[in-house]
C-alpha cells in the first residue's frame, strides 16, 4: 500500500493512553475506464472498537475519507454495508442505492 498512495488512504484513530487502535477505515480509489478513467472511491473495512462506540469516531472517519476522496478527484464514493448499518451511514450523508451481488471463491 505504501507504494500506491494514490490508490489507498487509511485512517486510524488511536487511544494514545492505551497504545491501541480504536477505529479505522480505508478508501480505495478505482479508475473507471468506462468513464474516461475518472476516479471512484470505495470506503471499506470501517470498524470502531465496541468500547468506543457512541463517540462519533465512525462519523469522523467517514468525513476524513470523504474529504480524501474529494481531494483525490473522485466523482462518487461507494460503501457496501449490512442492512443494519444503513441508518448510521445515512447519518454520515450517504444514500442507500441499488443492490450488491457477490460470489465467494
Amino acid at each position: 500500500m505504501s507504494k500506491r498512495k494514490d490508490t489507498y488512504k487509511v485512517v486510524v484513530i488511536e487511544d494514545l493512553d492505551k497504545g491501541s487502535i480504536i477505529a479505522t477505515a480505508t478508501l480505495v480509489v478505482e479508475l473507471k475506464f468506462i468513464r474516461g478513467c475518472s476516479k471512484c472511491g470505495h470506503i471499506e473495512d470501517v470498524v470502531v472498537d465496541s468500547t468506543y462506540r457512541g463517540l462519533r469516531l465512525g462519523l469522523r472517519i467517514i468525513e476524513a475519507l470523504m474529504k480524501a476522496a474529494e481531494e483525490a478527484g473522485c466523482y462518487k464514493v461507494i460503501l457496501d454495508c449490512s442492512e443494519e448499518n444503513v441508518p448510521f451511514y445515512e447519518k454520515c450523508g450517504l444514500i442507500k442505492k441499488e443492490v450488491q451481488c457477490v460470489r465467494y471463491l
